[in-house]
């Protein structure tokens, strides 16, 4: 009996592997649920295969579970199941109270893919939301990996995501981060511009790029940690449309060939060194300053098509004296009276885009021609002091 089921379970896994199918996919995991005891060794690892079939087809509501570890792993029923443990980092994950079983049985819903990995929204049985990233093309060992875990969960900063806890096996690397409802600056800016659409005003925007240079200022200065991989969709917003940074000072974890390049958001000399700078993130900052003041993506065709990046768009425009041309036309239809304030954010964002990379300010001086902006930064924050007061120096 064993021998037959075993037989019809690997044609039906043959054909799913190289034809994913919901018809087979469902088949099959009826199947193996049902199937002899003799089979249930096998189920975790055919159920891996199963999930990740059905993400591929759909893209929808999944059971992230065997799709990140065996069962070994979790129930700890072998040395390397012992090892490989949910770890909260900065003592206990911010209040967090589950283990990585709990983890695994969570419903999850794909945000996006991005350049380090895809991210899960993940709701455990109690009703806890958190964000699960899996991450690809991971280059170093289990100590390192461990030692960049701790470096990045001692960051603690109200515009800094904090990270909450992490899992590494050999196959399955996890990050664990509070999930931000009101989602990403690069879905507010660029979604939907239909009728229906509530324009991202100045006040917002202007909040979102102070708030995203004293998250960078807590970086750079106080955690000397570069970030790395600054666009849009890594800006998560607060309620009040404050910024949040993600996906910060992961670079270490990947090889130089695999290291996250953005195109639009990249500073030319990385193209060669692969390796982020403080520079290189001022210029990648820069990039979406404009593309606040522009409501261009860096990436978007008609400027691949014209074969420009947006820096050099907006400078192409300014050149020619058509510098109101250059910003958001939601902005211009609703906010007459600021365009002065748009053209001295418009030239904060310049000076950090120059090609060279010296000529570029230092991120608190960044942060603090933004705050000087018709003086709306805190009244009792001081740049000199730091991103919130905290005494440092340039780095």
């Amino acid at each position: 009996m064993c021998v037959s089921a075993f037989s019809v379970l690997a044609i039906y896994f043959i054909e799913a592997s190289s034809k994913p199918s919901s018809y087979l996919i469902t088949i099959i995991h009826v199947f193996l649920h049902s199937a002899l005891p003799c089979l249930s060794p096998l189920i975790n690892l055919v159920d891996h295969r199963l999930v990740v079939a059905v993400h591929a087809e759909h893209g929808h509501l999944q059971t992230l579970g065997r799709a990140s570890a065996s069962k070994e792993d979790v129930t700890g029923g072998s040395a390397e199941g012992e090892r490989n443990k949910l770890v909260f980092v900065n003592g206990g994950g911010g209040g967090y109270r589950f283990d990585l079983e709990d983890l695994l049985r969570a419903s999850a819903e794909v945000l996006g893919k991005g350049s380090v990995g895809t991210s899960y929204k993940a709701v455990l049985e109690e009703g806890t939301v958190v964000v699960v990233k899996r991450l690809k093309d991971v280059g170093v060992g289990k100590r390192e990996f461990e030692e960049e875990m701790e470096k990045l969960g001692k960051m603690k900063d109200e515009n800094v995501l904090p990270l909450r806890a992490f899992y590494f096996s050999k196959d399955e690397k996890l990050l664990v981060t509070d999930y931000m409802p009101a989602g990403s600056l690069s879905a507010l800016l660029h979604g939907s511009r239909g009728s229906g659409r509530t324009p991202l005003d100045w006040e917002s925007r202007m909040n979102i790029a102070r708030s995203t240079a004293r998250g960078i200022a807590y970086l750079h200065v106080t955690g000397k940690v570069t970030h790395g991989n600054i666009k849009a969709s890594n800006i998560l917003l607060k309620q009040d449309n404050s910024a949040c940074l993600s996906d910060f000072g992961l670079n270490n974890l990947f090889s130089t060939t695999s290291t996250p390049r953005v195109a639009g958001y990249r500073a030319p000399e990385t193209v060669e060194t692969r390796k982020p700078t403080f520079k290189s993130d001022i210029y990648s900052f820069g990039v979406l300053i404009l593309e606040l003041l522009t409501g261009k993506s860096p990436n978007q065709a008609s400027l691949a098509e014209e074969g420009v990046d947006l820096p050099r768009w907006v400078q192409s425009v300014v050149r020619e004296e058509w510098t109101a041309e250059v910003f958001d036309v939601e902005l211009m239809q609703y906010h007459h009276n600021v365009e002065e304030e748009m053209v001295q954010l418009l030239q904060v964002g310049m000076s950090c885009v120059s090609l060279v990379p010296n000529q570029r300010p230092d991120i608190l001086d960044v942060l603090r021609m933004i705050e000087e902006i018709n003086g709306r930064g805190d009244d009792t924050h001081d740049t000199s002091k730091g991103p919130h007061n905290q005494t440092t120096t340039t780095p």
